[in-house]
């Protein structure tokens, strides 16, 4: 498996503005000392993703490469709206990773989030959707898109070109020199030539060590729970739990539950599919609890993210370092 960037101008512009911010800040106090570098972790994320984006913006005006307008709305919803509705988005992307353990939830909500796709993170079946890689190679347009293109107007051809050109500022061109794996086994390639990868370079010293460093921290949670829906002791909690469904629904684990309600869902009213969604949800969450498949899952987890931890001590230490590096930079630039 390869990780993939598909380019949207939308897409494009969060990557830059959403890493933190659009401007660089000045750094500094009014005796032009540098301010301290952030104690809470939360802060230094903002820090490198603030020192990014300014490191990113910088690049593309070196190589006169113009970003979209921001997109400002999509940028500053985050925080703003009814209190309310927010609570009920919460609610609903509650996260179950191995299955749902509460079954008022899922009187109200159903699958919650997993209902649109199948699945997700809280699909409980132990098999999680692609881990958290780093995305790094661009779509290539198909034929079908390029004639498309060719028949389009003159000003969305021209659009495409810019786009295409920020795309390729950002993530570099040709092969793609840079390969790791993660502990899962997904492939994850990136290029070195971009202003992302330049980005990085300065900041972190080192933009191939940062990016297999980056990658592995990033995937340890995802290793951690590929082993425990492996572990025996899982096994066993799931093969009780598809016993206690299979009245209400046989299935062997919660994502083949969605599944199945998702194939029945398709020939029935929209009222109905949802009674029927919150049904199998209900009787989930109940042989979840009386199971403990859930409780299992969490307990193994916890020794298998450690064990995961041990394994990749090395880069993980890396991984410490470069941030470590990369927050000193920040706030000595001002960025």
């Amino acid at each position: 498996m390869r990780a993939s960037r598909f380019v949207s101008t939308v897409a494009l512009s969060m990557c830059v503005v959403a890493m933190g911010g659009c401007a660089e800040g000045a750094g500094g106090n009014d005796a032009g000392e540098s301010r301290p570098v952030p104690r809470s972790t939360r802060a230094q994320d903002d820090l490198l993703k603030s020192a990014e984006s300014a490191l990113v913006r910088r690049c593309l005006t070196e190589r006169k490469v113009a970003l979209p307008p921001a997109q400002r709305g999509s940028a500053n919803r985050t925080g703003t709206g009814s209190g309310t509705a927010q609570d009920q988005g919460a609610a609903r992307q509650r996260q179950f990773p191995y299955g749902i353990d509460d079954p008022a939830w899922a009187a109200e909500h159903g699958f919650g989030s997993a209902a649109a796709t199948g699945g997700g993170p809280d699909r409980g079946d132990g098999a999680r959707d692609a881990p958290q890689a780093q995305p790094t190679q661009q779509a290539q347009p198909t034929q079908q898109a390029q004639q498309q293109a060719g028949q389009a107007p003159a000003s969305k051809r021209q659009a495409a070109e810019r786009q295409q050109r920020l795309a390729d500022a950002l993530f570099g061109i040709g092969r793609r020199e840079l390969s790791t794996r993660t502990a899962t086994g997904l492939v994850v390639t990136a290029n070195s030539d971009g202003c992302l990868a330049e980005a990085q370079r300065v900041l972190y010293g080192d933009q191939a060590r940062w990016f297999r460093a980056e990658v592995a921290v990033n995937n340890l949670e995802a290793a951690a729970h590929h082993r425990v829906t492996r572990d025996a002791a899982y096994r066993a909690a799931l093969a009780r739990w598809a016993r206690c469904v299979a009245p209400v629904q046989k299935a062997e684990d919660p994502g083949e539950l969605r599944n199945a309600w998702q194939r029945r869902a398709r020939d029935l009213e929209p009222r109905q599919a949802t009674g029927l969604q919150r049904r199998y949800a209900v009787a989930e969450a109940r042989c979840v609890r009386s199971t403990d498949l859930a409780g299992t899952g969490a307990r193994l987890e916890k020794r298998h993210a450690a064990d995961v931890r041990a394994e990749y001590a090395d880069l993980v230490a890396d991984h410490r370092r470069m941030r470590e590096r990369g927050l000193r930079h920040a706030v000595r630039h001002g960025l």
